[in-house]
C-alpha cells in the first residue's frame, strides 16, 4: 500500500514540474514572427536608420501589414521591398508585423 502512495506522489510531483517546465519554454519561445523577422532586422534597425532605412520598431502592427501588403501587391513603389514581400503570405506578413509592433 506505501508503494501506491509513493508511486502517486512521485507522479503528482512530476506533473507539477512538467508544468512549470513548459511555462519556462513558453515565457522564452521565439515566435514565428519573431524568426522570419530576423531577416528584416539586418538592415531595419537602428544602424540601417542612419543609412536612411526605416527602423521597424517606431512603427504599430497595422502599418507594417499593410505596407508590406503594398509593396507585395505592386501598390507601392520599391527598389528592393517588393522583392521581399512577393515571398511572405498574409498570415507570415502579421506575424513579422505583430512581433514588430510589440516595441
Amino acid at each position: 500500500m506505501k508503494k501506491s502512495y509513493l508511486y502517486l506522489a512521485g507522479l503528482v510531483a512530476s506533473l507539477a514540474m512538467a508544468g512549470t517546465a513548459t511555462q519556462a519554454v513558453a515565457d522564452d519561445e521565439i515566435t514565428r514572427g519573431q524568426l522570419m523577422a530576423s531577416s528584416c532586422k539586418a538592415c531595419h534597425n537602428a544602424a540601417g536608420a542612419q543609412q536612411g532605412v526605416t527602423e521597424l520598431s517606431h512603427f504599430p502592427a497595422e502599418i507594417i501589414a499593410s505596407q508590406m501588403r503594398a509593396f507585395r501587391d505592386g501598390d507601392r513603389a520599391a527598389t528592393i521591398m517588393d522583392r521581399h514581400a512577393k515571398g511572405y503570405t498574409d498570415e507570415e506578413i502579421d506575424a513579422m508585423a505583430a512581433y514588430f509592433g510589440r516595441f
